[in-house]
C-alpha cells in the first residue's frame, strides 16, 4: 500500500515537472518573435499609377545615427547599391536627366537620453519622390528593435531587398 501511494506521488510529481517544462517551452516559442521581431511597413499614394515609373535616380543616404557601424559611407554605399539593383531587377533605369522617381534612403535613429544619446533600434527609411508634383509617393520602413547596430548594419541591404520586393505596390480592388 505505501509503495502504491509512493509511486502514484513520483507520478504525479514528474507530470508536474513535464507540465511545466512544456509550459515553459511554449511560452518561449510564442515570445521570441515578438521579442525579436524586425518590423516592415509600406505605403504607397493609390492614385499613382506606377506603371509609368519607368526611370529613377538615388540620392546620397544619411544617418540619422552616431553609431559608427550604420553612420559610414560604405554600409551607406552598400545599401545604394542594392536599392539600385533592385529597381534595375524590376525593369527601371537609371538616370540622371529627369528621372520619374528620386529614392533617397535614412539609417539608424537615436534617442536622447539627458547628455548621451542611446542607440534605441535601427531603421531603414526609403523614399520615393514623384517628378511631377516633388511628392512622396512610396516609402518603406525597416525597424529593428532588438539587434545591436553591427547586426543591424548586416542586415540593412537584405532589408532594401525585402522592402522593394513590396514595389510597385498591388492594385487594390
Amino acid at each position: 500500500m505505501v509503495d502504491q501511494v509512493l509511486q502514484t506521488l513520483i507520478r504525479r510529481r514528474c507530470n508536474n515537472v513535464r507540465v511545466k517544462a512544456a509550459l515553459a517551452l511554449g511560452a518561449a516559442m510564442f515570445l521570441a518573435p515578438l521579442l525579436l521581431a524586425d518590423h516592415r511597413h509600406v505605403i504607397s499614394d493609390d492614385k499613382v499609377d506606377f506603371s509609368s515609373v519607368k526611370t529613377f535616380s538615388v540620392r546620397e543616404g544619411t544617418a540619422k545615427t552616431i553609431r559608427a557601424e550604420l553612420s559610414n559611407k560604405l554600409i551607406l554605399k552598400k545599401i545604394e547599391d542594392a536599392i539600385r539593383s533592385e529597381l534595375a531587377g524590376k525593369g527601371l533605369t537609371e538616370s540622371q536627366d529627369r528621372p520619374d522617381v528620386t529614392v533617397s534612403f535614412t539609417v539608424g535613429q537615436d534617442r536622447p537620453n539627458g547628455p548621451s544619446v542611446i542607440f534605441d533600434h535601427g531603421t531603414l527609411a526609403i523614399d520615393m519622390t514623384a517628378r511631377e508634383g516633388n511628392r512622396m509617393i512610396w516609402q518603406g520602413v525597416y525597424t529593428d528593435d532588438s539587434s545591436t547596430p553591427a547586426k543591424v548594419a548586416d542586415k540593412l541591404p537584405s532589408q532594401v531587398q525585402k522592402l522593394l520586393a513590396e514595389y510597385p505596390p498591388k492594385k487594390k480592388k
